[in-house]
């Protein structure tokens, strides 16, 4: 009978830590939104400057590929109306760095693969209250095969660049 007892005990304690686990965590997704914020109500439309490239990569096509993904990637989101010019919120997106390193080598000393790695300084201004929000620096990488170097290379700074500017647009939303 004692068995019996300390066993209804321990299996209120269980319940009762599995319906407050439960409830918690109700609770916290109830508070939890995937942008984790939103953008103030005074932002209604955003300018992005043509992003200019710093990187001394000497590819200018990384630059115009990574302005058309950020106005693309804005305008698809809907947060901000686009416009050319003043905006309420501004963008001002600097190519810092691009920078190959060695990712893996094959038997036989051969490389194999590299890591490309993009790094993307951007600059978040509230036009409507002249503040600069935030300026930081967004760095990604991908990896390409070195036997294709000249199709893969580029895919490779393009996919970084598309997963930045996911970052800034995730950043730029949530921040608040």
């Amino acid at each position: 009978m004692v068995n019996r007892i300390s066993f209804s005990i321990h299996e209120t304690r269980t319940v009762g830590r599995i319906t407050l686990l439960v409830g918690l965590m109700a609770l916290l997704s109830s508070c939890y939104s995937f942008r984790g914020g939103s953008v103030p109500e005074h932002l209604r439309t955003v300018s992005i400057a043509s992003v200019v490239d710093n990187s001394g990569f000497g590819d200018a096509t990384f630059r115009e590929f990574c302005t058309e993904t950020l106005v693309a990637r804005f305008r698809n989101d809907n947060s901000f109306q686009l416009v050319d010019d003043n905006g309420d919120a501004r963008l001002t997106p600097v190519i810092t760095r691009i920078q190959e390193r060695v990712q893996n080598v094959q038997s036989g000393d051969v490389e194999g693969e590299r890591r490309i790695v993009v790094a993307i300084e951007v600059e978040y201004v509230d036009a409507v209250k002249d503040r600069t929000v935030w300026k930081r620096t967004f760095e990604n990488f991908d990896v390409y095969d070195v036997n294709d170097a000249a199709n893969d290379r580029p895919r490779a700074v393009r996919e970084a660049i598309r997963r930045i500017v996911d970052d800034v647009l995730l950043a730029v939303v949530s921040d608040w």
